[in-house]
């Protein structure tokens, strides 16, 4: 026998993004796979990113066929659990941390929870995605038999904000794969890559409100004044996403005027590791993370690194790397150079942020209810 799961695959309907790699990475991590089916349930194909999962035989891909597949959250409120009551599943994967209406009542229910930027920054979500948030989650998580969070400090706020009992729930880190990094690395990089600077400052996420763009714009014109002919460009690696026309105006002039910033929009595995591998510090100046995968990535590849004074970043990061409130561009600018010129670099042990922890501790909390 084997066991059925369903899950939201909707994340893997575009381009790699944190969630949709959570996903794929512990479907291709995933222990004893002979005993478990996997039932992705997406409302458009699955993007050519994450086609590795295509190479095992327990992945099932289910894509919505009728009207109220066209948008995502009609194939959500409708399809989906039309969909999952034709079949008999053993557990629904709530994978981004909603699950939707009108499931089977006793299905059991795991939720994956990545964050409470909806409850402790508001601000950074578009107005109709806050709404539609507030609705699901606190549902979802009422529905929810077990919840997974994604990072200790995740975890903490969630229990507190929804006093969810702590005795159901659990953390899965999300991770790296090593093997996987050195493999892109023994490949060649894209053109944009290489015509690349040597060195270069790097910042790897969407561009949108929490990730503070604005004030690392600021950091780095600061950092301009004092690095003289130090200087290093800054790299940024991400969609553009919601954030403000003012700043995407006062980025394009700088851009400009200096030509010592680079935006690359979504580039695939390979050239991210390279650009990873050639960078010599790392900035990431989130207002708040569920996690940080950019930044295990970055330690991956012993990065020196400055981020932002936040909770999940310390349960990465240790004393290895450099924290600051994001109050002060020219004290970020002043620790940046500093960080440019030293030639200490961290040492972390990557071991609990391995996808293969992750996915062992997943497939633990489904065989509670299987």
């Amino acid at each position: 026998m084997k066991y059925k799961i369903a899950l939201d695959a909707r994340p893997l309907s575009t381009p790699v993004s944190g969630v949709g790699r959570l996903i794929t990475e512990t479907l291709v991590h995933f222990p004893e796979k002979h005993k478990y089916e996997f039932h992705l349930f997406s409302h458009l194909p699955i993007h050519e990113t994450h086609k590795k999962i295509f190479e095992y035989s327990n992945v099932h891909i289910h894509k919505g066929k009728n009207l109220f597949s066209k948008k995502g959250g009609t194939y959500f409120l409708i399809s989906l659990p039309y969909e999952i009551r034709k079949e008999k599943f053993n557990l629904f994967w709530g994978s981004q941390q909603v699950v939707p209406f009108f499931l089977p009542s006793k299905l059991p229910v795991v939720l994956t929870y990545c964050d409470l930027v909806l409850y402790f920054y508001p601000e950074t979500m578009r107005k109709i995605a806050a709404l539609q948030q507030k609705f699901f989650q606190a549902y979802s998580v009422k529905r929810a038999n077990f919840i997974l969070s994604i990072s200790e400090n995740t975890r903490k706020d969630q229990i507190q904000y929804f006093n969810y009992p702590r005795e159901n729930t659990d953390v899965a880190y999300p991770g790296v794969d090593l093997e996987e990094i050195y493999s892109f690395l023994e490949k060649v990089p894209s053109e944009k890559i290489k015509s690349l600077p040597k060195k270069f400052i790097l910042s790897v996420s969407t561009i949108e409100p929490r990730k503070n763009y604005p004030f690392l714009l600021s950091v780095y014109r600061e950092y301009r004044k004092i690095s003289g002919n130090k200087k290093l460009n800054w790299v940024i690696i991400g969609k553009r996403g919601w954030e403000s026309l003012d700043f995407y105006t006062n980025l394009e002039k700088d851009i400009k005027e200096f030509s010592d910033i680079t935006v690359l929009d979504s580039i695939n595995d390979i050239d991210l590791h390279h650009a990873y591998s050639r960078a010599e510090v790392f900035l990431f100046g989130s207002k708040y993370e569920g996690f940080g995968i950019p930044l295990v990535e970055a330690l991956a590849h012993k990065k020196k690194s400055l981020v932002s004074d936040i909770p999940t970043f310390h349960e990465i990061g240790g004393s290895e790397i450099f924290y600051l409130p994001t109050e002060n561009p020219k004290l970020w600018a002043e620790k940046l150079f500093e960080l440019t010129q030293s030639n200490k670099y961290p040492l972390i042990d990557l071991q609990k942020f391995s996808w293969e922890n992750s996915a062992l501790q997943t497939k633990k909390v489904f065989d509670k209810f299987l």
